[in-house]
């Protein structure tokens, strides 16, 4: 239920910002020059504006995925490990179960 509130509360800061950047956006219409180095390209603002924030978006995604990938991997190493980890101790106490009982048994 919690995770549900977050990400409702992502969804509206999302919606808030979008809304903000498309403002500003459209408040900012007249003609800049970009320089692309080899180029030189006049383009309203609002384009410039959109097509940065589009290219932030990619980005972030991007690496977003890369990191969950990464970080998948590694609770899946980590829950390996741990169901081993306890997979022994049940062994060892298994173990030390026995022996008790042995000892009981031989006295």
């Amino acid at each position: 239920m919690n995770s549900n509130n977050g990400k409702q509360s992502r969804f509206v800061i999302g919606l808030v910002i979008a809304l903000i950047v498309v403002i500003f956006a459209v408040l900012n219409v007249d003609p800049v020059t970009v320089s692309f180095g080899f180029t030189r390209v006049k383009l309203p603002l609002i384009i410039l504006i959109i097509v940065s924030l589009l290219l932030g978006a990619v980005i972030t995604l991007l690496l977003a995925n890369t990191g969950n990938k990464k970080e998948n991997k590694l609770n899946r190493h980590a829950q390996k490990q741990i169901s081993n980890v306890k997979v022994s101790h049940d062994n060892q106490i298994a173990d030390a179960l026995k022996e008790n009982n042995a000892k009981k048994q031989t006295k």
